[in-house]
């Protein structure tokens, strides 16, 4: 039933998606009441929450924009479902805000590669994983991606190399101006520096460890599963899912960094996750096992609830 029903993209299947993940949201409110005691409180949680909806409509963008799935709604309804497993994602607005701007960076980093207007999508990527920095320092780390893009185009224009040193000079420049004028005092970047820490002992929680396993294996299974089958992939797109598994892996390395860990550090997992889960699903002949699939991610977020 799921499988068939998200067999294919239409515009129905983003109302349905939407409202599925506005229930996630009203659970978590409720679950939440007893934490906010004012109005402020409830606007907040639900700004939050709706961020979450923003989340959604660009990575739905970049899938159909970049092609990174067939023409169906899989990926969108695992990321959906994704989000709602861990309901920590809802109270860290800064790691929020980080994963929305690395969107934006992901969205132009992936069309680096059709060659058109390739300094403007480099310049506006350094930008905002820059910005996406300000919020969650190692964010900056995604640099990395960002160069192995311009690395494929350096042959033809070694100079394109240099411009992610202006996104960010950019940034720096106006938020240090910013600063000044503000607060009246000199602004440091590294003041933004997070602390590094290995603890992990806040995934002890069944309501953390179970999605958080389920979440990684999921991401394992499917990066195992893209990896062989890459080749298969038309030479145009192989590049941009080479991008997806940079993007996962450095996430990985962010989630070990960050300190006070809650399981919310998942979010920047999730966008890759749900693609290549997305890629395996469709591949996947004996159609009981991608209905069992999807009927037990749809039903696990709201069990979560329970616990």
């Amino acid at each position: 039933m799921l499988t068939s029903f998200f067999s294919n993209s239409r515009p129905f299947h983003f109302i349905v998606v939407s409202l599925l993940l506005f229930a996630g949201c009203f659970f978590n409110i409720i679950h939440d009441l007893n934490e906010a005691t004012n109005y402020d409180s409830i606007v907040q949680l639900l700004i939050q929450n709706t961020m979450f909806l923003l989340f959604f409509l660009l990575l739905s963008f970049i899938i159909k924009k970049n092609r990174l799935t067939q023409s169906n709604s899989y990926a969108l309804f695992l990321f959906c479902c994704f989000i709602l497993m861990i309901p920590y994602l809802f109270k860290d607005s800064n790691l929020a805000f980080s994963f929305f701007f690395l969107l934006l960076a992901l969205r132009r980093i992936l069309s680096i590669s059709s060659q058109k207007n390739s300094e403007k999508k480099i310049l506006d990527a350094s930008i905002w994983i820059t910005i996406a920095a300000l919020f969650y320092f190692w964010s900056i780390l995604f640099f990395i991606i960002l160069f192995i893009a311009i690395i494929q185009l350096a042959s033809t224009n070694y100079k394109l190399i240099f411009i992610p040193f202006v996104g960010f000079t950019s940034v720096f420049i106006l938020t240090s101006a910013y600063h000044t004028i503000i607060n009246n005092g000199v602004w440091r970047f590294l003041e933004y520096k997070d602390q590094i820490s290995f603890d992990f002992s806040s995934y002890y929680s069944l309501k953390i460890i179970i999605p958080s396993i389920f979440i990684l294996l999921s991401g394992i299974f499917a990066f195992i599963y893209k990896s062989i089958t890459i080749s298969k992939t038309p030479l145009k797109e192989k590049s941009k899912h080479w991008i997806l598994f940079f993007f996962l892996l450095i996430g990985i390395i962010l989630i070990v960094l960050k300190n006070n860990k809650n399981g919310g550090e998942l979010l920047i997992l999730l966008a890759p996750i749900s693609v290549f889960t997305a890629n395996f699903i469709e591949s996947i002949d004996k159609k009981w096992i991608s209905e069992l699939f999807l009927w037990f991610v749809l039903i696990l977020p709201f069990a979560l609830f329970f616990l």
